[in-house]
């Protein structure tokens, strides 16, 4: 099969966002089942090959960046080059691999819905919106109230023209269905993680002695995203403070990309900024947390964080869409004290880390390795070609 994704923005290059990562890793294991992937962007780098069968085309529209720039700041969007995917000259450009194409897989329904009509209008061709996180506009505070309405009715327009919607669990499908897309539309494909990239440490697991340790708790995520900023300020502001005036030895480790805003003077809270290898950083911590209190979608990093072996502390939002047993393969808890008393008792606690870290591992294992969940679409895919 040809499959061309369209709708997908720059930071693809760096794979440092959640819809980032999710189409590198289902483009890479399509690409693996003998399919060859396109991938247009709204931006000018050019070609690049991520192997031989998945290509990046960075293509622009004729809209001034300055009129893209003024709008973004208006309604309050982050990526001013997404709004090229309303440009029709944006559209012409990539008429070549539409054409080309036998499924057009549509990334991120807010940005989708003049492309999904020319797809279906004039191309005629088999058009799927990957739901990254359904109607995230009912679920985060956003303070604009125009990029509320717009982005809901976008998002409500895209689903009309799709044939076919990829939702990320069972509460995103109950989502869309509560707000009047039809069930026959929506498949579960679930967010995965690369379990050959991330993979525990055994020395670290098989660590006997804690006398004198110096702790790492991690937290991982995109802090210019409201609801992991409000995780951080969380952890920073109530959750750090607290675990430290009960266990000295303990630092807190936020990797991401970090607002001036959210720095501080503690000495044991350490922001990295965005890493080349987050992995790395994981394998060398001894607990992971996601205390998210807003959101939509699920979480890779707490995916990241069960390959990785880690034993993770998160509130009910951050587990949301995940099939996590409380208890068994993670601890959830919403209030602050009760957070802090989890995190406190399961540093105080080897061996509850370790068969934490290892059910987690097992879970990801069995039902997210990337590979699987490839699979999966590979085997709809082929039901409609």
């Amino acid at each position: 099969m040809k499959i061309c994704f369209l709708g997908c923005l720059d930071d693809l290059y760096l794979k440092n966002t959640g819809a980032a990562i999710r189409i590198y890793y289902l483009a890479k294991s399509l690409a693996s089942l003998d399919n060859e992937i396109k991938i247009i962007i709204p931006a000018g780098k050019g070609t690049f090959k991520w192997d031989e069968r998945v290509i990046l085309q960075s293509i622009t529209g004729i809209i001034p960046r300055k009129f893209l720039k003024f709008f973004s700041n208006l309604i309050g969007v982050s990526k001013s080059e997404s709004l090229f995917l309303y440009d029709l000259s944006f559209l012409f450009r990539s008429r070549y691999f539409i054409r080309d194409a036998d499924i057009i897989q549509l990334e991120g329904a807010v940005t989708s819905a003049l492309i999904i009509i020319v797809v279906k209008k004039i191309f005629k061709k088999f058009a799927v919106v990957d739901s990254h996180d359904a109607f995230q506009a009912l679920r985060i505070e956003y303070k604009s109230g125009l990029r509320k309405n717009l982005e809901i009715f976008l998002e409500k327009v895209t689903y009309r023209y799709a044939d076919l919607i990829l939702a990320v669990s069972e509460i995103d499908k109950k989502i869309l269905i509560k707000q009047g897309i039809q069930r026959e539309k929506i498949v579960i494909i679930p967010n995965g993680v690369d379990t050959v990239s991330f993979t525990p440490k055994v020395e670290k697991i098989n660590n006997s002695n804690d006398k004198n340790k110096m702790f790492q708790v991690i937290f991982v995520g995109n802090m210019e995203y409201l609801p992991n900023q409000e995780a951080a300020s969380l952890i920073i502001n109530q959750i750090a403070p607290k675990v430290l005036n009960r266990i000295k030895n303990v630092n807190f480790i936020l990797i991401g990309r970090t607002p001036l805003k959210l720095k501080n003077n503690l000495k044991n809270i350490t922001f990295t900024g965005v890493v080349d290898n987050v992995a790395g950083h994981l394998t060398a911590s001894d607990v992971a947390i996601a205390p998210l209190l807003q959101g939509s979608g699920t979480r890779l990093k707490i995916l990241e964080y069960f390959s990785c072996g880690l034993p993770v502390i998160s509130t009910s939002v951050g587990a949301e869409g995940l099939d996590v047993t409380n208890n068994t393969n993670i601890l959830i808890e919403d209030d602050v004290d009760g957070f802090v008393n989890s995190l406190v008792n399961i540093l105080e606690d080897k061996e509850l880390r370790r068969k934490m870290g290892v059910a987690a591992r097992e879970l990801v294992i069995k039902k997210y390795d990337w590979m699987i969940i490839g699979k999966q679409l590979n085997e709809i895919y082929s039901k409609f070609i």
